[in-house]
This record gives structure tokens, C-alpha cells and sequence, in this order.
């Protein structure tokens, strides 16, 4: 992969096979009040905190201080960084399955562990390995890239923020909780980041596993930096944004007439929706195109809330930047249903949606339009209803043929009512 260059061009920018979980009636949203600045929010569920502290893992443990920024709040105390304390299973009798089917989690910090290797003894028992246990004595076991890639998985799983499924009642619950992020959770995320950058710093350019380290320890630092935006954005007065342009730019004026067309975007939005975006990043466009493996892609979301922009895009193409916010919030619901981690869920495959989409959008006579696919369709929907909502405009007025949301009305009333549900119109 192509490393990626990048310097932080706008800081802080200001700005006002799938398992259906099927929609329940309107219920109370729990908005939360901002915490002070020498204050952490708790987790809820259904307007009550949950524990969010107790867990099965050994844990790092860390402080809160004063700080207008709320993850500079939360320092990890870096004495804990390590635990020669793994977890141990007796004879757990099964083969080939996730790592959490071992241990069986219970509570939320459980779930948002994220053991990606264990050690098997002659009798079948197991110890597991959480990142915090990566000491001296575990590296006559792995190397330094295995070190770094499970942190990376253990960042990245906390990042996605998708193991909240269990306490979800539904998949608009399960929405809601997407959107929260306990402390402890914060905590274990930035320790993680603190050991791969130390482990990092002691390979050399000419160690072997530099380069591949590199890619980890970037993909990471992408990561980490999106989790704690969004844990910012949530919990501050006023959400933010960081804008990043890619030093392999060949001309930087498309970028930055694209930035002020996402900042105008996100401006329309509710606040509620703003919260939910991280970091932008401005790329060549054949970065897009290796990661998405097709050429015909402009721009790509992440679960994180991180969007790409390639640099081929026109700058009025605000349509195409509600579609990437909707992937963001599409992904906000995405979600395994168990611990199989086989069967997933998420808006834009729920049966409510498949039905208007096999209904307005699926086009039985082209088997390559782009919307046949219903996670596209649900975006370009999105993209539909908030450019007629907020600018007045339909889709065909930005070139797009046929994408017009006044020629779809159920599509049209989904999206009336995804709003109404969740307080968007206030």
C-alpha cells in the first residue's frame, strides 16, 4: 500500500449474510449533558450509566485531569501499561472459533477487548493474550510485527465501536449507542497506541520489519486519531473537524475548494449528525482507487467517521459528500449479532430498507448499476433527501441521472421518518 503522507492543513474547525434487527416504535433519545471540563460522561443505556469498568482482561489504569479537550482529559497512568497477568481458560473443548467465544465476555469493557492471539497448553487449556500482555517474556512467542498487529486490532475493534450490540434493544438503540464512548474504553485505546509507538521507535530504517511496521503503526495512528475526534466531538460544546491534504498532491486548489464545500455540507447539518463525523482526508485519486479497487470511486467512508476525498472531484459536488456522511451513519449501525462475528446488521441491509430499495432503486435490466447495490442506494438516498432538504436542489441538477429523491417518495418518507425518530429535525 501506498504510505500515506500527511500534514494537518485546518485544526479544530468549528462548524454549526445479514440478520435484520427490525425498527421499534419512536423511543426517548437520552441526550446527554456536556460534561465540565474536569469531567468524563459515563455510558448510558436507556438514560442510566452502565458499568463500564469491570472486566475479565488485566487493565491499564489511568486518571482524569483538567483539559478543555475531553480525551486530554483521560491520562493513562503508563505504569500500567503492562501485565504479566494473562487470562486463563480451562479446556475450553472447541476449535477454529473467535477468540471471544473462549471467554465468554459479560460486560462492556469485556466486549471491547479485543484478544487477537492465546497460547495453548498440551492438556487444551488456554491463556489468552490481551495486548497489555505483550511483556518481555511473551516476545520469545512473537515478533515484532505480530506485537504491532495486535494492538492495531485492538485499537481498530474499539475504534469501529460495534461491539456495543449486546446491550442494544434494537438497531435505532443500536444507533444511539454507537455514538457513546466510555472513558475506560478511551483509556485501553490510547495505552494501545502508547505501546506500538514505543515499540516502534526502536526498529531502525534498515531493521527488516521496518516498512511493514510502518504501514501498521500509520494505519494505527489514522485510527486512534479518528476515535479520539469522535470522542471529542461527542462530548464537547461545539464538534469539530481536522482537514488533512496528502503531500503526493499534485495540485492543491481542487482540495481546497473541496474543504469549503464540505465545510459548507456539514454546516446544514444537524448537530446530532456533525457528532458522528471525525477527520477528511484529501488524496490523489489513485489512492482511492487502490483502496476501493475500482476506478470508478471518487471518495470512501470509514467506519471511524474518516471520509477520503480523491482529487479529481469537482468542488460543487456537494451531493457526493452527504453520500460519503451517509456511509458514516450507515456504519453507525453496523454491527455483528453474535460472537461468531458471522452475521451482521446495519441500516442499510435491515429488511425496511431492502424493500424500498428493491422497490425504487434496484435495476433487474443492468447487473453493474453502481445503486443495485443496497448499501449504495441507502447513500445515495441520504445524499438525495438532505440536498432537496437543506439546499433545495435535486440530484439531476449536479449531473446525476435518474437519482432524483422527488422521483422516489417511499424513499423520500424513509427518510422523513429516520429523521423524526431521531430527533434530527429539531
Amino acid at each position: 500500500m501506498t504510505t500515506f503522507k500527511q500534514r494537518l492543513i485546518n485544526v479544530a474547525l468549528a462548524l454549526y449474510l445479514v440478520v435484520p434487527l427490525y425498527l421499534a416504535t419512536a423511543q426517548p433519545i437520552f441526550a446527554q449533558e456536556i460534561p465540565a471540563t474536569n469531567e468524563v460522561a459515563e455510558f448510558l443505556v436507556h438514560g442510566e450509566a452502565i458499568d463500564t469498568e469491570s472486566t475479565m482482561y488485566p487493565t491499564v489504569s489511568f486518571d482524569i485531569v483538567e483539559a478543555e479537550l475531553p480525551a486530554d482529559r483521560i491520562v493513562v497512568d503508563e505504569s500500567t501499561l503492562y501485565s504479566d497477568k494473562l487470562l486463563f481458560i480451562e479446556s475450553p473443548g472447541r476449535e477454529e472459533v473467535y477468540y471471544h467465544n473462549f471467554t465468554n465476555p459479560t460486560t462492556y469493557r469485556d466486549y471491547s477487548a479485543w484478544p487477537m492471539y492465546y497460547l495453548v497448553y498440551d492438556n487444551g487449556d488456554l491463556e489468552m493474550l490481551h495486548s497489555i500482555n505483550f511483556t518481555e517474556k511473551i516476545s520469545d512467542y512473537y515478533d515484532v510485527l505480530a506485537f504491532l498487529n495486535a494492538h492495531k486490532e485492538e485499537l481498530l475493534h474499539k475504534v469501529s465501536n460495534d461491539f456495543v450490540w449486546p446491550f442494544a434493544d434494537d438497531i435505532d438503540h443500536l444507533y444511539e449507542l454507537q455514538g457513546q464512548f466510555a472513558p475506560q474504553m478511551i483509556a485501553d485505546a490510547k495505552a494501545a497506541m502508547m505501546r506500538a509507538e514505543a515499540v516502534y521507535e526502536t526498529l531502525g530504517e534498515d531493521d527488516p520489519y521496518h516498512y511493514s511496521a510502518t504501514e501498521i503503526i500509520e494505519e494505527m495512528r489514522v485510527g486512534h486519531d479518528a476515535l479520539m475526534q469522535r470522542y471529542n466531538n461527542m462530548y464537547s460544546e461545539t464538534p469539530a473537524f481536522n482537514y488533512y491534504k496528502s503531500e503526493d498532491l499534485y495540485d492543491e486548489t481542487t482540495a481546497d475548494e473541496l474543504i469549503v464545500s464540505v465545510e459548507e455540507v456539514i454546516a446544514t447539518l444537524p448537530e446530532a449528525i456533525q457528532r458522528r463525523l471525525s477527520n477528511f482526508y484529501f488524496v490523489p485519486k489513485y489512492e482511492v482507487t487502490y483502496v476501493m479497487e475500482d476506478s470508478f470511486i471518487d471518495a470512501y467512508a470509514m467506519p471511524t467517521g474518516v471520509i477520503y476525498f480523491g482529487d479529481d472531484i469537482e468542488p460543487d459536488q456537494k451531493g457526493l459528500i452527504y453520500h460519503e456522511i451517509a456511509h458514516v451513519i450507515d456504519f453507525n449501525s453496523y454491527s455483528p449479532t453474535s460472537l461468531e462475528y458471522e452475521e451482521f446488521t446495519r441500516y442499510s441491509t435491515n429488511p425496511d430498507w431492502q424493500e424500498i430499495h428493491d422497490a425504487e432503486w434496484y435495476n433487474a435490466d443492468d447487473s453493474e448499476y453502481y445503486y443495485n447495490d443496497p448499501v449504495e442506494s441507502f447513500a445515495q438516498a441520504f445524499a438525495g433527501y438532505t440536498l432537496e432538504k437543506y439546499m433545495g436542489m435535486q440530484m439531476s441538477e449536479l449531473g446525476y441521472v435518474d437519482e432524483d429523491i422527488a422521483d422516489r417518495p417511499l424513499s423520500k418518507a424513509y427518510f422523513d421518518d429516520f429523521f423524526e425518530r431521531h430527533g434530527l429535525n429539531e
